[in-house]
């Protein structure tokens, strides 16, 4: 039988727990769903929270990602 790993399994998987930020710049979405957005909070209640924190993570990456 061959293991996962004998195929590369999850070669260059980049995994966001283990970095301090919590973020990484992997691209996990397919290149047609890129620059959709499917999530718009509101500005009541904690969706204000979400709200910022996506401005926080798109920031964070417009400053990391690879030119």
């Amino acid at each position: 039988m061959v293991l996962i790993l004998d195929l590369d399994y999850g070669k260059g998987y980049k995994y966001a727990h283990d970095k301090k930020e919590k973020l990484t710049t992997m691209q996990t979405m397919p290149d047609s769903l890129i620059g959709r957005e499917y999530y718009y909070p509101t500005t009541q209640g904690s969706e204000a929270k979400f709200k910022q924190r996506l401005e926080e993570i798109s920031d964070w990456y417009k400053r990391n990602r690879k030119s």
